[in-house]
């Protein structure tokens, strides 16, 4: 995935209570003074506790409430670090996570940040009798509630319902109910292939990639952009750097990560060797190019 999509947060979509069901329809239905959010209550599987993970390229806990008193829920506010691609905007997003146990968040604190795909916490029956996540996103930056007019405690923020901010990745996410919301499916992206491989020089470091779906990166980071895939071949080495457990070469203008069965490295050799064989007469004859240098030792 190359662009910073937003996409749903969980492996399974299990949503049990929508936002404009039940108890969530005082959070944003005849509300007098506008406080209002959009909240989806999601119970996973059926058995387990399912975890709720990072849905964009990076998002930093902004707030956290509710560890170990009984009397407030346990929250958690989340704002990506960089602007995301939703269905319905291009901006930072907040989300809101709410009812995982002490358990699973009491190492959380404010400035934790998560990368895509890395577990934020569990969904949970802090505050319910059930074991479920309540989430709720919006626009912007958000960092705290309000009791609206309803007596509904919600988040406030510039509120936007789900389906305006997540993407369903099919990759990622079985939908087994989504409560007839009607979610976007993110498309599959075309990837670039870029490279253009050389033959092999033996007078230069050189770097042979053997995979199709080795990723070419603006930088020598895990965490740099990527820029698409690199073509199968021969290329010439401009730079090698060491980082996060891989050895990292520039080929043209951006860097691969090299790990075993990905790439195959070709050290240039100090001078050229040229080694015949003559049974017959014993005499060697050497025939040099223009320019060209021998070195005999």
């Amino acid at each position: 995935m190359n662009k910073n999509y937003m996409i749903y947060p969980m492996k399974n979509m299990r949503i049990t209570c929508r936002y404009d069901e039940g108890s969530h329809r005082s959070h944003n239905i005849n509300v007098s003074d506008n406080n209002i959010d959009y909240p989806i209550d999601d119970a996973g599987i059926d058995s387990g506790r399912d975890s709720i993970y990072c849905p964009c390229d990076s998002m930093k806990v902004v707030a956290i409430r509710g560890i170990g008193n009984p009397s407030i829920t346990n929250t958690i506010w989340l704002v990506s670090t960089n602007e995301v691609i939703t269905p319905g905007f291009v901006d930072k997003v907040y989300m809101t996570l709410t009812h995982s146990d002490d358990s699973d968040i009491k190492d959380l604190y404010v400035g934790k940040e998560f990368k895509r795909g890395e577990i934020i916490c569990k969904e949970g029956s802090n505050g319910t009798n059930a074991n479920h996540i309540h989430i709720t996103v919006g626009r912007g930056y958000c960092d705290t509630w309000i009791e609206n007019s309803n007596h509904k405690w919600i988040i406030k923020g510039d509120s936007k319902k789900p389906e305006e901010v997540f993407f369903i990745d099919k990759e990622f996410t079985k939908v087994i109910d989504n409560r007839n919301i009607n979610f976007e499916y993110l498309e599959e992206e075309k990837i670039d292939i870029i490279g253009n491989p050389v033959e092999r020089d033996i007078y230069k470091d050189q770097v042979e990639v053997l995979i199709d779906n080795l990723n070419l990166r603006e930088s020598y980071s895990v965490n740099s952009k990527k820029i698409g895939y690199i073509r199968k071949g021969m290329y010439d080495i401009k730079e090698i750097r060491e980082n996060e457990g891989y050895t990292w070469y520039k080929v043209e203008n951006y860097y691969i990560a090299s790990n075993i069965g990905w790439t195959k490295f070709y050290k240039k050799e100090k001078y050229p060797r040229l080694i015949f064989t003559c049974t017959s007469s014993g005499k060697y004859i050497i025939y040099l190019k223009e320019g060209s240098k021998l070195y005999i030792s």
